[in-house]
């Protein structure tokens, strides 16, 4: 059996709010059906900025939870400092909002002179369904066997001429009915992946879903390529 995983799960855990509880349970799901056993930690924001370096070392893959966050300004901080390291990120939920907030800022544009992406558009702590449509090559293949409808507490709409300069740096995994990005990966990292809809609603222990079934594939893989280049 291969040695588990250390999974760090970044936010306010609350056994109230379901999908942090589907959360630890997509993991559990994932675990099951790959056979990877894993070990995750939920942390506060504060805690996470308080020992940014050895936090992130000390863990084999990172989620980011969805909200709410008790403390949302230290979400700024953690995603810059996730950027800049080759640990694998998932982020869901309300925190897809500031990693775009992040990227342009990082960029250099102006988040107080122009509204690039909206405030939450789904009222109250309610989910909603969306659709997804637009989907990359890579998650074509991932939807394969799927449908295509996930549900969300959270829909951002990001201005279209941002939503494109999105995609120099970004691949677009797939758009909702409404054309607003809804998969964000960047490109030029290992794993770095947020999804606006929160994935973890979705998953079964007879199903799990793809996302974080790639993602803990994908946390395996950057192992086993660091052990390898040891050795």
């Amino acid at each position: 059996m291969e040695e588990a995983l250390r999974i760090v799960i970044i936010g306010d855990y609350n056994f109230a709010y379901h999908s942090h509880n589907a959360t630890n349970q997509a993991l559990q799901h994932a675990e099951s059906v790959l056979d990877q056993p894993v070990n995750y930690y939920w942390l506060n924001e504060r805690e996470c900025c308080e020992q940014p370096n050895s936090i992130y070392e000390s863990y084999d893959g990172v989620i980011i939870a969805p909200g709410p966050y008790q403390q949302p300004f230290f979400l700024n901080e953690i995603i810059n400092v996730l950027l800049q390291k080759e640990v694998p990120v998932l982020g869901t939920g309300d925190c897809f909002k500031y990693l775009v907030q992040q990227y342009f800022s990082n960029r250099g544009f102006d988040l107080g002179a122009e509204k690039i992406i909206s405030d939450n558009l789904v009222s109250g702590n309610h989910f909603t369904g969306v659709s997804l449509d637009k989907f990359s090559a890579e998650f074509s293949k991932i939807y394969l066997n799927r449908g295509a409808s996930e549900y969300s507490s959270s829909r951002f709409s990001v201005l279209p001429q941002y939503s494109e300069l999105l995609t120099e740096d970004f691949e677009i995994g797939a758009r909702n009915q409404y054309f607003d990005p809804e998969i964000l990966k960047l490109k030029k990292h290992n794993f770095f992946l947020f999804t606006m809809f929160c994935p973890q609603m979705m998953s079964s222990t007879d199903i799990p879903h793809p996302i974080f079934t790639y993602f803990i594939k994908s946390v395996r893989r950057i192992l086993d390529i660091k052990a390898s280049d040891i050795v």
